[in-house]
Protein backbone atom coordinates (compact mmCIF):
# COMPACT_ATOMS: atom_id res chain seq x y z
CA UNK A 1 0.00 0.00 0.00
CA UNK A 2 1.43 3.20 -0.92
CA UNK A 3 0.73 6.34 1.01
CA UNK A 4 2.13 9.67 1.41
CA UNK A 5 2.89 11.38 4.83
CA UNK A 6 3.23 15.37 3.95
CA UNK A 7 6.49 17.11 4.70
CA UNK A 8 6.22 20.91 4.83
CA UNK A 9 8.10 21.67 7.84
CA UNK A 10 11.15 20.31 10.08
CA UNK A 11 8.61 19.52 12.41
CA UNK A 12 6.30 17.47 9.88
CA UNK A 13 9.49 15.60 8.04
CA UNK A 14 9.96 14.61 11.28
CA UNK A 15 6.47 13.36 12.50
CA UNK A 16 6.55 11.58 9.19
CA UNK A 17 9.97 9.51 10.00
CA UNK A 18 8.58 8.52 13.69
CA UNK A 19 5.45 7.35 12.03
CA UNK A 20 7.17 5.40 9.73
CA UNK A 21 10.01 4.13 12.44
CA UNK A 22 6.76 2.68 14.54
CA UNK A 23 4.90 1.67 11.99
CA UNK A 24 8.08 -0.57 11.05
CA UNK A 25 8.32 -1.64 14.91
CA UNK A 26 11.80 -0.17 15.15
CA UNK A 27 13.55 1.27 18.12
CA UNK A 28 15.50 4.86 17.30
CA UNK A 29 18.73 2.91 17.90
CA UNK A 30 17.65 0.16 15.65
CA UNK A 31 17.00 2.91 12.72
CA UNK A 32 20.05 4.74 13.50
CA UNK A 33 21.99 1.78 12.68
CA UNK A 34 20.74 0.55 10.14
CA UNK A 35 20.90 4.17 8.31
CA UNK A 36 24.53 4.79 10.13
CA UNK A 37 23.59 7.65 11.63
CA UNK A 38 23.91 8.47 15.73
CA UNK A 39 20.60 8.46 17.60
CA UNK A 40 20.97 11.46 18.83
CA UNK A 41 20.82 13.34 15.00
CA UNK A 42 17.69 10.35 15.14
CA UNK A 43 16.34 12.15 17.80
CA UNK A 44 16.69 15.34 16.67
CA UNK A 45 15.07 14.80 13.35
CA UNK A 46 11.76 13.31 14.81
CA UNK A 47 11.57 16.60 16.79
CA UNK A 48 12.36 19.00 14.07
CA UNK A 49 15.01 20.16 16.09
CA UNK A 50 17.22 19.94 13.11
CA UNK A 51 17.79 22.80 11.43
CA UNK A 52 20.07 22.63 8.37
CA UNK A 53 19.77 18.63 8.26
CA UNK A 54 22.14 16.77 6.12
CA UNK A 55 20.31 15.67 2.90
CA UNK A 56 22.35 12.42 2.79
CA UNK A 57 22.01 11.22 5.93
CA UNK A 58 18.03 11.77 5.82
CA UNK A 59 17.95 9.82 2.79
CA UNK A 60 19.70 6.87 4.51
CA UNK A 61 17.21 6.95 7.22
CA UNK A 62 14.20 7.01 4.24
CA UNK A 63 15.94 4.06 2.67
CA UNK A 64 16.35 2.01 5.76
CA UNK A 65 12.85 2.16 6.47
CA UNK A 66 11.86 1.27 2.57
CA UNK A 67 10.76 4.81 1.84
CA UNK A 68 11.26 7.58 -0.58
CA UNK A 69 11.33 11.69 -0.61
CA UNK A 70 8.95 12.96 -3.31
CA UNK A 71 8.61 16.50 -4.44
CA UNK A 72 5.17 17.46 -5.36
CA UNK A 73 4.48 20.59 -7.53
CA UNK A 74 1.67 22.11 -5.47
CA UNK A 75 1.15 25.08 -7.67
CA UNK A 76 0.65 22.83 -10.57
CA UNK A 77 -2.33 20.79 -8.70
CA UNK A 78 -4.24 24.40 -8.59
CA UNK A 79 -4.15 24.51 -12.10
Amino acid sequence: MERTLPARSLTRLGSAVRRLRNDRGLTQAQLAEAADVSRAWLIDVERGDRPGLELARLLRVLDALDASLMIRDDLGEQE
